[in-house]
Parts: structure tokens; sequence; C-alpha cells
């Protein structure tokens, strides 16, 4: 006899979700899962930039990443949100922005290096130390160093004549080295009539310049004080008859019959003049006359050669 086939069941495991995964589902979309990467808009002064952050990563990790593309040290970055600031670098992105959020950075101004009370800067805790045997000045040297301005007086009343060049304060075409230089004669003068410079003859004066004419010559080492800072100047040294044979040189070409003044005369070789543009002349009254005032030295001196001059005028 034929026999029938017994029917199967058929299973819908297939096509019917399950309760449990249905849960799931939900308690996903319940809870708001956040996607794997996150793209913040950073809204700079030249711009907007997109940068991908992931989820876990902080305000920190944001902001090393904008110093990457924007060459913006982290240090200089203001994050804003609105008129909310993203100022704790260890909190989470995810926590406070969302996909695609728009992010305000503002660069802030450099801070600069704390100085102490001295106006020095401190590195590493510690003052920057300058050492007075390293301070050099303009010329390169930690002192000044003036030396024979020429072989004769005549020489160097032509040196002293040159370097006027026909005004008070030289034919320097140089502000800035004019100015430099007037500071210094105030700050000659002022120690020279205040009487607070000291000045050492120097025996060996082979190491202060390699000038044939110059070598076995003696020279003056000069300290005083002028702007607040401690000076110090190698100065070559004029005899009492070179200084002399100087001023007369400067006298006679700077007089004639109309002019005799004292005042034009002191203008050319006046203790001014000398602190400027000859400090070895400078120098060496101050040495040669030590108990008097260098102004006093200065006119006496041209009164006798204006003096002799007028006198030898009046012969002829």
């Amino acid at each position: 006899p034929r026999s029938k086939p017994t029917p199967t069941r058929r299973t819908e495991t297939s096509t019917q979700p399950s309760v449990s995964s249905g849960r799931q589902e939900a308690s996903g979309s319940a809870s708001g899962s956040v996607p794997q990467k996150m793209i913040v808009r950073i809204r700079h002064s030249k711009g907007m930039k997109r940068i991908t952050v992931d989820p876990n990563d902080t305000v920190g990790c944001l902001k090393k990443k904008i110093k990457t593309e924007l060459k913006i040290p982290a240090a200089r970055q203001r994050l804003t949100v609105g008129n909310i600031g993203l100022e704790r670098d260890g909190a989470v992105v995810s926590s406070l922005l969302e996909h695609g959020t728009i992010v305000n950075l503002q660069v802030t101004a450099a801070k600069r290096k704390p100085r102490d009370s001295k106006g020095e800067e401190k590195r590493n805790g510690k003052k920057a130390q300058s050492s007075r045997k390293n301070k050099k000045s303009k010329s390169g040297s930690p002192y000044d160093v003036f030396g024979w301005e020429g072989e004769s007086a005549e020489e160097i009343a032509r040196s002293i004549r040159v370097a006027l060049g026909g005004g008070a304060d030289g034919g320097i075409s140089d502000a800035g080295e004019r100015i430099y230089k007037q500071a210094l004669r105030e700050h000659r003068l002022a120690a020279a009539n205040g009487d607070k410079f000291k000045i050492t003859e120097l025996l060996d004066p082979s190491e202060f310049t390699s000038a044939a004419h110059s070598r076995g010559k003696k020279y003056l080492s000069i300290e005083f004080t002028g702007g607040r800072k401690r000076r110090k100047e190698i100065a070559a040294l004029y005899d009492h008859d070179t200084i002399l044979a100087v001023i007369r040189e400067a006298v006679r070409s700077h007089t004639s019959p109309r002019r005799t003044t004292l005042k034009s005369s002191l203008n050319a070789i006046g203790p001014g003049t000398a602190a400027m543009f000859s400090p070895p002349l400078f120098w060496s009254i101050c040495h040669n006359y030590p108990s008097r005032n260098v102004q006093d030295v200065f006119e006496d001196l041209i009164e006798q050669e204006l003096g002799k001059f007028l006198s030898e005028q009046e012969q002829k």
C-alpha cells in the first residue's frame, strides 16, 4: 500500500526576529551610541578646518591635532563653543561635542619669559648671570682703546680738526653713532668735573695696540661711571710738551687776525671737543693736571697761545 508522507513543520526562526535581539537593538538606539570617528570643525581667522578625532580623545589631544594642522602652539589656543570655553584639557571630546560641531579658535598672545626685580631673565630657575669680563663695548672689546692720533703734534691736531668736521658735533652722518659719542662726551665731562674717575699709567701697552708707531709709548687706563655703567677706556698718554704743541697747532689753525676770541678757540680744541673727538688728549690733561678743573686748564692753555699769536702778529 502507498504510504503518505508525513508533513514537516516549517520553522520561522530565520524570518522572525528573536526577542533578545530586539531588546538589544532597542537598548542600542536608546543609549545613543556614538560613531567610531568624529569630525570637529575648527573656525579660525583664515577659514574653517575639519579635524577628525576619536570619541575617547580629550581636549588636549584635539589641541595637539590643531597644532599639527594649523601650526599653532597648544598653549596659545583658546577653544570655545558659543559662550562656553573648553578649558579642561582632560575632558573627553564626545562628552562635550557632537559630530560636526563648530569650535571657535582664538590665538592668544605669547607669554614672555619671567624676569626678576632687576629685569634679568630667569633661565631654569636661575638668574642669567653676565660676567663683566665678557661684557663688550661697541668696539667688540671689554674696553674702548684710543691709540696715538699721529706721530707729531701737527698730525694730532689735524686729526682732531678732521673729526670735528666744522661743527660742534662733527661731521657724523649716522645719527646713532653721533648720539652715542655725545653721551660718552657728557659722561667723561661729568666724571672729570666731579673727580669721579681713576687713572692708572700703563707700562706695557703692547697688548692694547698692534700699530708699529704706538709701540713703546705710554698709555692710560681710565675707569669711570657713566650712564649707570662702569666704563673702562685705554687711551694714549700725551706728555706736557705734546699737549702744548697740539693746542698751539689747533689754536693757530683756527685763529686769524679777525678771529681771536677765546670762545671760538674753545670750540676748536676745548674740553667738550676733546672729550668727544680726542679722548687721549682729554684724559692726558686730566692726568697731567690732577688738581685742577679741566675747563680751567683748557682756558689757560688757549689764552697763553692766543697771547703768543697776537704778539707775533703785532711784531709783523
